[in-house]
């Protein structure tokens, strides 16, 4: 029968163990979720684990019973696809189990302890406390160096491999052959897990880089061509100016006022669009704005923009075209359905510091689908749809930035946070 303090040490100690695995699936898979919540979830887990510990249940059927649980708290906080978390939260538990029984024995050694320590010995809890502050001590590591995350798990992984190998060399203490087997082989699987992992993760990443080379192909192609008609159109509206300036001349020439004033007036709204404000003071991105509130104005869409962008920085006019270009095609695709006061579109783009903020706002009629954490296209041709985002989050990752997504009140939010630095002209 356990005491009071060991039953206490497992409450926190679970709780840590489900919240980190949590905290890891949410950081390697990027998935935004409510921290709080998880930790409450995390906190219920914990004596529900607890509780395991304090019968006669074998260890493989307490790991087994967290596993499902953390599931079941990854799909309720998440709402996503469960392969992936399975396959992190099956090796997680399995390195943490490891690195237990490595330094537990590590322990039993020091102390020169004539049995293996169980989990009912204060070496086996000294040891658990020690997993928990290397794993607060990761995880810190890992959220202010992101950078340097894979090699954190690739070193925890070889590490665990020699500490096992060196663990079936001594002789201080006994440990029974099969067990020390197990974890080897257990190791050495974790191992492979990473490497496996990291293949897996690069070629979709490959995979994403190609569908996102398709899109971008072919949002080249559709703003050549819109280029192309507003080229051809202010072409033809200068090769007949002058024809213009005759006709407006013969009337004021006879005193027909009312006549020029009407002929003025059927060539204001060809003029007004070549005549296109300046938004941000380059080419590019101001053609792009004004095209596409060209365009919302077509579909009977109202447009407002509120711009105030720093001048001289190192943000590529190619990389603010492509996040705003996806923003704005988003948002003209999921106003298309909506109607009344909905069919709005609000455009800022604001200077906090050194911090560029893009955020665009549009009505929406029903809540934005999502899978495995993003939004998905309403098309029903969905092969250069639906990569708008991705796109958006690999271009902002170039500049240390983020992009979070709101809905609510019939209203989508998205907004682009960028870090830039001032460039010397």
């Amino acid at each position: 029968m356990m005491g009071w303090y060991q039953i206490t040490s497992f409450l926190f100690t679970n709780g840590l163990r489900v919240f980190f695995g949590i905290y890891l699936v949410m950081s390697v898979l990027k998935l935004a979720g409510d921290r709080k919540k998880a930790g409450v979830l995390s906190a219920c887990a914990a004596v529900c684990i607890t509780s395991l510990y304090c019968l006669p249940v074998p260890q493989i059927y307490i790991t087994g019973a967290e596993i499902i649980i953390m599931m079941l708290i990854i799909r309720h906080l998440f709402n996503t696809e469960l392969r992936m978390p399975l396959f992190l939260t099956f090796f997680y538990e399995i390195t943490v189990a490891l690195w237990e029984f490595l330094l537990s024995a590590s322990l039993g050694i020091i102390f020169r302890s004539e049995v293996f320590p169980d989990r009912n010995t204060p070496e086996y809890m000294a040891a658990v406390w020690i997993v928990r502050a290397l794993m607060l001590g990761i995880a810190f590591l890992a959220v202010k160096a992101r950078e340097g995350r894979n090699r954190v798990i690739s070193a925890v992984a070889v590490a665990g491999l020699f500490g096992v190998i060196f663990l079936s060399g001594q002789s201080i203490i006994t440990i029974d052959d099969e067990q020390m087997t197990t974890w080897i082989i257990f190791s050495m699987l974790i191992l492979v897990a990473v490497l496996f992992f990291y293949l897996t993760r690069q070629y979709e990443m490959e995979k994403k880089i190609a569908h996102l080379e398709k899109e971008k192909n072919a949002l080249l192609m559709r703003d050549y061509q819109l280029m192309k008609n507003t080229y051809a159109a202010n072409a033809r509206l200068f090769h007949d100016f002058h024809n213009h300036i005759e006709a407006l001349h013969r009337y004021l020439e006879k005193d027909r006022t009312a006549e020029a004033v009407r002929y003025l007036e059927g060539l204001r709204l060809p003029i007004e669009a070549v005549t296109q404000p300046v938004w941000v003071g380059d080419e590019a991105v101001d053609y792009l704005i004004n095209s596409k509130i060209a365009l919302a104005a077509s579909r009977e869409i109202q447009v407002n923009c509120n711009i105030e962008y720093p001048q001289h920085t190192n943000i590529r006019s190619v990389d603010l075209v492509a996040i705003l270009g996806n923003l704005l095609d988003n948002a003209l695709e999921a106003v298309e359905t909506a109607e009344g006061n909905l069919r709005f579109i609000n455009l800022t783009i604001r200077r906090i510091n050194e911090m560029l903020i893009i955020k665009v706002e549009n009505g929406c009629k029903a809540t934005p689908a999502v899978a495995d954490g993003d939004l998905q296209t309403s098309k029903a041709d969905k092969t250069l749809h639906g990569w708008g985002l991705q796109s958006v989050r690999t271009t902002a990752e170039r500049y240390d930035g983020i992009i979070e997504t709101e809905y609510s009140n019939h209203t989508f939010r998205a907004v682009v946070t960028l870090s830039f630095e001032a460039v010397k002209v």
